[in-house]
């Protein structure tokens, strides 16, 4: 791999040749590594190092991009050309005048979110230990528990022609365990997860969830109150978070065009988008064009507050720039980092107590076939438990939850203490506290 300097003088004199009048690079460097245990075998392992350049250049005030996985020398000529290529057929953007940033005054500090690389026998060995806890836990586990670990260190760095060079260094790890438990012939799975250090994370709660289901019945059909767990909620919000994209918005593939200050959520809901979450290890100080990132309110209070952008939609918005773009090899796009409904004053036996007789939603699937990311309407095939005189009763399975996520937002009647978040290596994830929602469409027996 060629060393920075070396590769910020070539792309700049490229550039030079080729009349380009300005430019801009990002590179990465990552090394990896993921395993995979079930019963007391590791059935996959992977390692890998990788690297790639995303190179922007403007000229003659149209810009173009072009990528590689392959960070040397000899790529850069045909890197420039390519982009340059793009730029002369990309059609001008009404409202749009391409630049690269110069930079802010000042960028946040990352919190330190502690350890979070392990080689792979690291991985392996907390996977191996994990495994037999599990076991050890109760006689019903069996055959076909397992758990997943991945771990990764990643170099990424920001140049242009403005004189702007940022550097972001991070690791990230986590652990998904899937407990199997057997009963008389009745067979139930259910997952647990954690992400940083991954030699201190229990995911013993998986074991419990899964004896927990057995015996499932059925439900019948209605309209309940619905307690939605924060696995459930955070899934709605991963399909829905396109809606939040300012870019979405202008082009009328979202319902919050033109909604700034709009009542969009119940008053006790507040979406956040946080780069900086304390103690994440994907924690992000700078967005992929080299604005400082900051925490914000998409709703505030049930207030829309706000809508995601890059500098290309805030331009075409009439607005400013988020801090969300994020640099792939097409070009910049909006992406969000830790986006989650904050977490309520109220705990899981508070929140079942409120319902009276209603539905616990535990697990849903189907969300790619099942949910329309612009209309947001839903019917998604799920298992819960009722919830009866105030308190999780047995569990059930088989029915649907019906409704629409826009609607369901303003429905939120209360919320849990604790986020649960999605585990993942990268900057975006999603998270949320359990819901009460009031009245949704539940098809059972």
């Amino acid at each position: 791999m060629i060393d920075e300097a070396k590769l910020e003088e070539l792309i700049a004199s490229t550039c030079k040749a080729l009349s380009v009048e300005e430019w801009e690079y990002m590179t990465s460097a990552s090394t990896s590594f993921s395993a995979s245990m079930v019963d007391q075998e590791v059935v996959e392992s992977s390692s890998a190092r990788d690297c790639s350049i995303s190179l922007r250049v403007i000229a003659d005030g149209r810009e173009g991009s072009a990528s590689s996985e392959k960070l040397d020398g000899s790529i850069v000529p045909r890197l420039v050309a390519s982009a340059l290529a793009n730029s002369r057929v990309k059609a001008v953007q009404e409202g749009y005048v391409p630049e690269v940033y110069k930079g802010d005054a000042s960028y946040p500090e990352k919190m330190d979110p502690g350890r979070n690389y392990f080689s792979a026998g690291e991985v392996k060995a907390v996977l191996a230990t994990c495994q037999e806890h599990l076991f050890s836990l109760d006689g019903r586990v069996s055959f076909g528990t397992g758990s997943d670990a991945a771990s990764i260190k990643s170099s990424t760095r920001l140049v242009n022609s403005a004189g702007l060079s940022l550097c972001d260094d991070y690791a990230s790890s986590y652990i998904i365990s899937e407990a199997v438990v057997r009963q008389d012939g009745d067979v139930r799975n259910a997952y647990e997860s954690g992400e940083g250090d991954i030699s201190a994370i229990q995911t013993d709660e998986a074991v419990w969830k899964a004896i927990r289901k057995l015996g499932a019945g059925t439900v019948k059909s209605g309209r309940y109150p619905v307690v939605l767990s924060g696995d459930c909620l955070r899934l709605f919000l991963s399909t829905y978070s396109p809606a939040f994209s300012g870019r979405n918005a202008f082009l009328g593939l979202s319902p919050y065009k033109d909604r700034i200050g709009d009542e969009a959520a119940s008053p006790i809901v507040s979406l956040i988008d946080d780069p900086l979450y304390p103690g994440y290890p994907g924690q992000r100080t700078w967005d992929g064009e080299g604005r400082a990132t900051w925490r914000k309110a998409v709703i505030d209070r049930g207030r829309l507050n706000t809508l995601l952008y890059n500098r290309e939609w805030a331009l075409r918005s009439g607005t400013e720039s988020t801090g969300n773009a994020a640099m792939t090899g097409s070009g910049s796009i909006i992406r969000p980092y830790s986006f989650h409904i904050a977490a309520g004053s109220l705990s899981f036996d508070e929140l079942v107590q409120m319902v009276g007789d209603g539905v616990y939603v535990t697990d849903m699937k189907g969300f790619h076939a099942g949910a329309d990311p612009v209309s947001g309407d839903f019917s998604i095939e799920s298992s819960g438990f009722l919830i009866e005189h105030g308190q999780v009763s047995r569990p059930v399975q088989g029915f649907t939850v019906s409704g629409n996520f826009f609607t369901m937002l303003g429905s939120i009647k209360a919320l849990s203490d604790q986020v649960r978040w999605a585990v993942t290596l990268g900057a975006m994830r999603t998270g949320s506290p359990d819901a009460l929602i009031e009245g949704l469409s539940v098809s059972g027996e």
